[in-house]
């Protein structure tokens, strides 16, 4: 049933990016659905794919330890021996060979190519998981830049009235026009800062529909609000399972470097092979004028023992198996420290997560002194650089506030990606 639903959810989708591609329609992309939306398109998850196929193209040691290997050959030559007439005549004949005993080589060989394809398996789901990272980075810098684009609109609309109020000021004559060139100044600056930040927007608008497979005709959408989970703990509930694709591809080359160390070894066990053959000779390669005098056909066995592959094999096997020391050492070191990363980075977000509800404290305050600060403009108390001032820092506290929410998201993207989720 799971399937089923499986194959349905995955063609719903699929019909719908055909169908958001050939209208240019908008295509909504939110938290629950990106991992969905990258898994379908992204062209490095289907390469990284195809190359586990290709792995498994090489499973097996049944054809190459026990089925023969045939060779037949014909061919037609005009040729002159001597002083013999000038002739034409055939020349046909079949060979199999059949491997008996190769010293065990043949499974080794299989055992590694099994070992490669999970190593392929590991290395999916690595770059599946780098892939989802990247595409959620900038999921989440899209979400904040435009809630920064909302809020250096607003704040456009608080320096306008703040300029209106100082307009009025100067017309009553209790501030002189350094005010109003004050307020201006800051108006070309919040006006470069959107320009800028709608600018990272598309390109990181951009870099996500490629990430995620979509031509350029197709709108991506963002209608969900930038937030934080408070209860973020028990998604990131994992097991050493979970991220052991993180090391486990030099763990794998360490076993198949010992593998084919021993391999390297079985150079001393000889080869038994049996073979048979059928051949018909021309006058050229054979002298009986009758063509049934140029026949041969044999059978047999032969043991095969290279002296030179023997010893060039003892060093070889002696490199592998340093080879292979060092793959499983290096595995052992970066299960450490993925380890401690993952520790570290989930202490890192129960400190964000703390920081956001400050901020967010924060932000009451901010808004308050610029009540009072404005309030206190009014009345003559304060002078325009307060009220600047304080416009500045109700800004700045709220775009804090932004960006502890999106350092939130991300290290928790980076941690989840950690853990394959």
């Amino acid at each position: 049933m799971k399937i089923i639903t499986l194959v349905i959810s995955s063609l719903t989708l699929f019909g719908a990016y055909s169908h958001a591609a050939s209208t240019g329609s908008a295509v909504e992309v939110n938290a629950s659905n990106l991992r969905s939306l990258l898994e379908s398109k992204s062209a490095r998850i289907s390469a990284a794919s195809l190359e586990v196929e290709a792995a498994r193209a090489y499973r097996g040691s049944f054809g190459r330890s026990f089925l023969p290997d045939v060779e037949i050959y014909g061919q037609q030559e005009n040729f002159k021996k001597g002083q013999l007439d000038q002739k034409t005549q055939p020349a046909y004949g079949a060979q199999a060979t059949l491997n008996l005993f190769n010293g065990g080589r043949d499974l080794l060989l299989s055992d590694q190519y099994d070992l490669q394809i999970q190593q392929k398996s590991y290395q999916f789901r690595r770059v599946q998981a780098e892939e989802l990272e990247k595409a959620r980075s900038l999921y989440w810098n899209i979400l904040y830049s435009q809630q920064r684009i909302s809020l250096l609109e607003s704040t456009q609309q608080v320096n306008a009235q703040n300029l209106r109020a100082a307009d009025r000021r100067i017309q009553s004559g209790v501030a002189t026009d350094s005010d109003r060139v004050l307020f201006q100044m800051k108006g070309v600056e919040l006006e470069q800062d959107l320009a800028q930040a709608k600018v990272q927007l598309t390109s990181d608008k951009r870099d996500l529909a490629i990430i995620l497979g979509y031509d350029n005709e197709v709108d991506l959408s963002f209608p969900q609000a930038l937030d934080h989970e408070h209860d973020f703990e028990k998604a990131l509930e994992h097991s050493a399972a979970d991220h052991e694709f993180l090391y486990k591809e030099n763990a794998l080359l360490s076993e198949v470097k010992g593998l084919e160390a021993k391999r390297q070894t079985r150079s001393w066990v000889p080869k038994l092979d049996a073979y048979a053959a059928y051949n018909q000779y021309n006058q050229r390669q054979e002298d009986p004028a009758d063509a049934k005098d140029r026949t041969e056909s044999v059978v047999g066995v032969k043991l095969t023992l290279s002296l030179q592959n023997l010893f060039n094999s003892q060093r070889e096997a002696r490199s592998l198996r340093q080879e292979a020391l060092s793959a499983s050492t290096l595995a052992d070191l970066q299960r450490k420290e993925v380890e401690n990363h993952i520790s570290n980075e989930i202490a890192s977000l129960r400190l964000l997560h703390d920081q956001v509800h400050a901020a967010e404290e924060n932000i009451s305050r901010a808004e308050k002194y610029y009540k009072l600060s404005q309030s206190e403009y009014a009345r003559g108390v304060k002078n325009s650089p307060d009220v600047l001032g304080a416009a500045e820092k109700l800004y700045d506290i709220r775009n804090r506030h932004l960006e502890i929410i999106r350092d939130f998201q991300l290290a928790k993207s980076h941690v989840l990606s950690k853990i394959g989720k």
